[in-house]
């Protein structure tokens, strides 16, 4: 059906405003709560938001176009998608007097519907939608069920959002040091709204990219809660359909929600998590952030670039505590340079708010009580298995033995044969690209194709300034599993685009079998160290020896060249650092 997009309401008392900017193009696939443009007013800006899902038909305005209340300005194609389940008077089939449309009469009624699969998949996320592409592509006929947006934690608010945000950063970064390359410039300025806003754009483009891929492959996509009748039935209900699932085989993709640590005053509404601190429109004077991992170290910095006075409290003796001490090094002085407080084996014990707004965080540190005020506090302690979002019991599905995750075998088979269950659900590594790759095994079994998931080749990619990438065994690994090792460690201080780049801090370091002299591990801190590290993976993946892997040419100038200085280093033989 056809409705028209109307301006129902400004700011205040304003009958008119002007159009700001134009998020959506005419051809555009529109999302419920998609922002198609906002609008300026004497009492501030606003965002017109999408109630439908289906494409954007025509848009009669332009950006610094005065708009009033009331006014048509342009038209969707879809179906109408709206929390209370009721449609405004105002929104209505286009030529159609909306008295008479169905949607101007309180709750529609569901429409009963009956599906039958050869796979269900429950959950949208990077282990759901490419589990649901692979069963697909593999002939089978599938259904996925997603609660919020396709794409989930990792590309709504998590993984690319994130990234969005450190692209932002990067830019403003360079800006901020542009003399350094003979470049002056004024004034430097920002609006947080606009970063926000482009990464909604980022995170939009990308999920409607994997809508287009859903549709590609015939894969039926319901938007919804699902709920477990029994083992071979689910049911999902909104405001559209009342639709029931029978499945031949079914696979669990509900991811994982925040952890709230045992700290007095940790589940406060007032306490930020990854989620608000993608979506806030105004930078914190000061922001306190409880826990110095990966997604707390990596808010830190976008943090600190912004403006914001940040504190890191980690309750463990180093940030990124899984990482070499070597690795931390660089990335503590790097905070530090620039001015984040960070507070290491420091047990935070409660969160208060004080009478002017600001927030108190008592901390314990060698045995002593401190105290830090902060205008916000975020909490960056990791996440929790999504367990609640089925019932395993009338699945037939078992818990590990921790009871923190959903059991299963290398195939992602559950306790039932007809179950798999993918990605954080599992509590085995909590990674997007774990999830993806499991959801590939979990596919490729159910295809009747044999790929067992392996967990010994693992990439981790942390992007603080600089960033961090890593497989395989670190130094602490190869310690805990007594063996024998050699490392070589290159600096790119020494690199010749580094330097050209003003990117010098971090370094390569790789570690192999001393026996063997098979490269097992390696890490990178520095420029484009997430991005290199793949030449790493393959490296180990294909088994390669140091004096083999030595022998491969790397072009110059390249950051990658330094990889090829390392593993020159493991025999003392580096070339451009003694």
């Amino acid at each position: 059906m056809k409705y028209d997009l109307i301006i129902e309401k400004l700011s205040g008392h304003d009958t008119s405003g002007k159009v700001g900017k134009i998020n959506k193009r005419p051809g555009d696939p529109l999302n419920s709560g998609d922002i198609i443009f906002t609008i300026e007013s004497g009492k501030g800006t606003i965002k017109f938001t999408s109630q439908y899902k289906g494409i954007l038909g025509q848009l009669s305005i332009t950006e610094g176009d005065i708009i009033k209340k009331g006014q048509i300005v342009g038209n969707v194609e879809g179906e109408l998608i709206e929390e209370t389940g009721k449609a405004k008077p105002t929104q209505f089939k286009s030529g159609q007097d909306p008295k008479k449309t169905a949607y101007s009469f309180g709750l529609a009624k569901p429409t009963p519907k009956n599906y039958n699969v050869d796979v269900a998949i429950v959950g949208g996320g990077p282990g759901g939608y490419v589990a649901a592409i692979r069963a697909a592509q593999g002939g089978k006929k599938v259904l996925i069920i997603e609660e919020n947006r396709l794409g989930g934690t990792c590309l709504n608010y998590g993984c690319i959002p994130t990234k969005a945000l450190v692209s932002s950063i990067d830019v403003l970064e360079k800006i901020k040091h542009s003399e350094i390359f003979g470049i002056e410039v004024g004034e430097v300025k920002f609006s947080l709204e606009r970063i926000i806003n482009r990464k909604n754009e980022v995170v939009n483009t990308l999920v409607s990219g994997i809508e287009h891929l859903m549709n590609v492959y015939e894969i039926e996509y319901l938007n919804g809660k699902a709920e477990v009748m029994d083992s071979e039935t689910l049911n999902v209900k909104n405001k559209l359909i009342d639709a029931t699932i029978k499945f031949d085989k079914l696979i669990i993709a509900t991811g994982s929600k925040t952890s709230i640590p045992p700290i007095e005053g940790a589940d406060s509404e007032n306490i930020l998590t990854s989620k608000e601190l993608l979506e806030l429109t105004e930078v914190p004077s000061s922001l306190t952030i409880i826990g110095g991992g990966v997604i707390g170290m990596e808010f830190a910095f976008i943090y600190n670039a912004l403006g914001s006075k940040v504190n890191v409290v980690e309750f463990l003796p180093q940030i990124l505590n899984n990482m070499d001490d070597d690795v931390a090094s660089v990335i503590r002085a790097s905070a530090i340079e620039k001015g984040i407080n960070i507070l290491e084996g420091a047990k935070a014990s409660s969160i208060k708010a004080s009478l002017d707004g600001t927030m108190i965080v008592e901390i314990n540190e060698n045995n002593q009580t401190k105290y830090i005020i902060s205008e916000k506090v975020a909490m960056a302690v990791g996440r929790k298995a999504n367990l609640e979002a089925l019932d395993s019991e009338k699945l037939g599905v078992e818990l590990n033995e921790r009871r923190n995750g959903i059991k299963v075998d290398a195939n992602m088979r559950t306790s039932n044969p007809n179950i798999y269950a993918i990605g954080d659900i599992t509590n085995k590594i909590q990674l997007a690209h774990i999830a993806s790759h499991q959801g590939i095994v979990a596919a490729d079994h159910i295809n009747g194709i044999e790929n067992e998931m392996s967990y010994d080749l693992v990439p981790s990619a942390i992007f603080t300034i600089p960033e961090v990438g890593h497989v395989g065994l670190n130094e602490k690994d190869a310690c805990a599993q007594n063996l024998d090792y050699v490392t070589g460690k290159f600096p790119l201080m020494a690199n010749g685009k580094a330097q050209a780049m003003g990117e010098t801090e971090g370094f390569v370091k790789l570690i192999a079998n001393k026996d063997t002299r098979k490269i097992i591990g390696g890490t990178i801190v520095g420029v484009h160290a997430t991005d290199m590290l793949s030449t790493i993976s393959n490296i180990i993946a294909s088994g390669l020896t140091i004096d083999k892997a030595a022998h491969v040419i790397y072009a110059h100038p390249t950051t990658a060249e330094s990889i090829h200085e390392a593993l020159l280093s493991v025999d003392g033989r580096g070339i451009h650092f003694a």
